[in-house]
């Protein structure tokens, strides 16, 4: 009892201390606003694919598009549209799973998310350090599948070429641990695996969608305080990753 009382104490004087935030605040975008945003896309996927013919070329060029031209970033809104999340041009591994999995979409290829129970260890080094004391253990980790030859595939593309190179050199995150450094962000027919796959929680099943329902319902059923730290917590990270994580 004493032990969840000061957890609540702290947690308080956290959020009065940094002010009020809202996970699921939200986003007014007026329709011409949105047609422009949808045409956005519809072109950005229409000039990467342009010299492309078949599925696999055309999702190979989607892959690397969003892996490098996305960079990896903590937003405070976990609930962006593809068309935000090409506008922010930077995102987590919903919002790169949700802008993939759109795009693949625009050229006909079969596309869902997948969301998986992970370890918070999938996050060490990424959030700022007292975010990740307080990051929910597990969390709900969400990555793109596509349909390429008949077989669903994962495509995963959370983490940036220069993210991961950066990881490697000094050895953060899943370059910690030996048995992970070889992870591969190639593009491959077969699929691409993230770091994060491999701190999967055993036990729980996996959820498939075509939409962030999945992730909204989570959110939506945690208490106030909860939602409001979790906010803090991306805003806190951001900055930090960019500082102290990315700078070679």
């Amino acid at each position: 009892m004493k032990k969840s009382l000061k957890s609540f104490v702290i947690v308080g004087m956290v959020l009065i201390g940094l002010g009020g935030c809202n996970l699921l605040k939200p986003e007014f975008v007026d329709a011409q606003e949105a047609r422009i945003m949808e045409n956005s896309l519809k072109e950005t996927v229409k000039n990467i694919t342009r010299d492309a013919n078949t599925p696999e070329e055309k999702m190979e060029k989607i892959f690397y598009f969003v892996r490098d031209q996305i960079p990896f970033d903590f937003l405070d809104n976990s609930l962006m549209s593809a068309e935000e999340v090409l506008a922010a041009g930077r995102g987590s591994c919903m919002h790169k799973a949700v802008l993939l999995a759109e795009m693949a979409k625009e050229v006909d290829i079969p596309a869902r998310l997948h969301f998986m129970w992970v370890s918070k260890d999938a996050l060490q080094d990424l959030l700022h350090p007292m975010s990740y004391f307080f990051w929910a253990n597990p969390f709900l980790h969400t990555y793109p599948e596509v349909k390429l030859k008949g077989k669903w595939v994962p495509m995963e593309a959370t983490f940036d070429r220069k993210l991961h190179e950066i990881l490697l050199k000094k050895g953060l995150n899943f370059a910690r641990y030996p048995e992970r450094r070889d992870i591969s962000i190639q593009f491959s027919e077969s699929g691409v695996m993230g770091a994060q796959q491999l701190t999967a929680v055993k036990g729980k099943e996996p959820i498939y969608a075509n939409a962030l329902i999945p992730l909204k319902k989570m959110i939506e059923s945690l208490p106030w305080f909860k939602k409001e730290l979790h906010t803090w917590a991306l805003r806190r990270s951001s900055g930090w990753l960019n500082q102290k994580v990315k700078t070679p």
